[in-house]
């Protein structure tokens, strides 16, 4: 049986953040979302600020992860799972490019309607695509640590260890 206390700090951290990111994709889905509504919540330029937080905020939580973060951890526990680790940390910067390519796209969101709908849609899609990230994430975790970030309880995500 492994001992898992040298990891749980790691983890309930990596839940926290995960949370906080995720509060913060409804909260940039939602300005989005309002852009368009007829009280017209937010402008483009205000979407675009919005979703510069969002960058900025994924930016510093994938480089925590890259600098010797526990998914380094997780490979030396577990070095099967060394290519997921490093295909999860190749989409960083993809997932960072889509953010980059929804900021611009929110510049001009206040052209048409159109354009604020295809905004949604490509920011929608982020979304199943930072999930689909974060499930990839989950499960290097659990080979190497036998933890599960991703469990929900009420809607949010918890803390689970495989002992």
């Amino acid at each position: 049986m492994r001992d898992y206390s040298e990891c749980r700090p790691y983890i309930e951290h990596l839940v926290s953040e995960h949370r906080r990111l995720n509060s913060l994709l409804r909260q940039t889905r939602a300005s989005i979302v309002g852009s368009g509504s007829p009280d017209r919540d937010a402008s483009g330029a205000e979407v675009a600020a919005v979703l510069q937080r969002l960058y900025d905020e994924l930016a510093h939580h994938f480089h925590e992860e890259e600098e010797g973060g526990g998914l380094d951890e997780a490979v030396s526990r577990c070095p099967r799972v060394s290519p997921d680790v490093r295909r999860i940390e190749t989409e960083h910067v993809e997932l960072l490019d889509k953010v980059k390519s929804l900021i611009a796209q929110a510049a001009h969101c206040e052209a048409s309607l159109q354009e604020r709908i295809t905004l949604e849609t490509a920011f929608d899609d982020f979304c199943r695509q930072i999930r689909a990230h974060e499930t990839a994430e989950n499960e290097v975790l659990r080979q190497g640590f036998g933890a599960n970030v991703n469990g929900e309880e009420n809607g949010q995500p918890t803390l689970i260890l495989d002992v």
